[in-house]
C-alpha cells in the first residue's frame, strides 16, 4: 500500500500526530507486516479498503505515540472497537477517503481526546442527513453557522464524532448525536452542551468545545476532555 506523509492539516491541540495519504486500491495483506503492525483475525474477511483504512489508522497512532518518547507499540482494539492506548496516554485515530490521522499525549490533565477528519458531504446529503445529526433545538445556533460555512452539517456532524471520542474514555457507553447541541461559533470553534448527564463529571448543560478548520474538499475537528 503506498503511503505518503500528509499535512493538510495541522491540529490546533498541542499534541504529538501524525498524518497520512494512502492508497486503498494498492493494498496487500503483506503491508501490515511491512508496517510492523498485526493484521486482526477479525478483519481477516474484511475488504481492501477496510483493511488499507484500519492499517493506516494504527500506522499513524504508533508514530503519534513514538513522538512520546516511547517504542514502538500496537494499537489494539477492544470489544467496543475503540482503540487501546497505551497506559498512560489518551489519543484518537480517524480516518476518511484515502487520509488518515492519529493523536496522541501523555499529559495527565486529559481524560480523552476526539479527532475526526470527513469529507465535505454533498448538498444533497447535508439536506437528507440533517434529521438524524441535529436537535430541533439546535437551528437557531445552525443557521448562524450556516451563514459562515458552506457545509455546516458536515461541520456539526464531524464535531459530535469527536466529542463523542473524547468522552468516551469516561462515560464508558454509547451516546448519540442528541447528546450534544451546538449552541455558538467562531472562526475556529464550535460549542456544544450537553443535553443529558454522560457521567457524574458531566452532568447536562457541560459545555464543549471543539476545534474547526476546513479545505474545500475535508473538515478536522478536535476535542480534548480536562480533567
Amino acid at each position: 500500500m503506498h503511503i505518503m506523509p500528509m499535512s493538510s492539516f495541522q491540529p490546533q491541540l498541542p499534541f504529538a500526530y501524525h498524518c497520512m495519504a494512502f492508497s486503498p486500491e494498492q493494498y496487500q495483506d503483506a503491508d501490515f507486516a511491512h508496517f510492523n503492525q498485526p493484521l486482526p483475525s477479525k478483519l481477516g474477511r474484511a475488504v481492501a479498503k477496510r483493511k488499507a483504512e484500519y492499517l493506516a489508522g494504527r500506522v499513524c497512532a504508533a508514530n503519534a505515540i513514538q513522538q512520546l518518547g516511547r517504542p514502538h507499540y500496537v494499537v489494539q482494539s477492544a470489544e467496543s472497537r475503540a482503540p487501546i492506548w497505551p497506559e498512560g496516554v489518551n489519543g484518537s485515530i480517524t480516518h476518511s477517503k484515502g487520509v488518515a490521522m492519529a493523536i496522541a499525549t501523555d499529559k495527565v490533565d486529559v481524560l480523552g481526546l476526539g479527532i475526526d477528519i470527513e469529507h465535505m458531504m454533498s448538498d444533497k446529503q447535508e439536506n437528507e442527513l440533517r434529521g438524524q445529526i441535529l436537535r430541533d433545538d439546535e437551528a437557531t445556533a445552525f443557521a448562524a453557522l450556516g451563514q459562515d460555512h458552506p457545509k455546516p452539517l458536515t461541520l456539526v456532524f464531524s464535531a459530535k464524532e469527536s466529542i463523542y471520542k473524547a468522552l468516551y474514555s469516561v462515560v464508558q457507553t454509547f451516546f448519540g448525536f442528541d447528546a450534544a447541541k451546538l449552541i455558538d461559533h467562531d472562526v475556529k470553534h464550535l460549542r456544544f452542551a450537553l443535553t443529558a448527564s454522560l457521567h457524574p463529571t458531566l452532568p447536562a448543560g457541560t459545555e464543549i468545545t471543539v476545534y474547526y478548520q476546513s479545505s474545500d474538499e475535508m473538515v478536522l475537528t478536535e476535542c480534548v476532555h480536562l480533567g
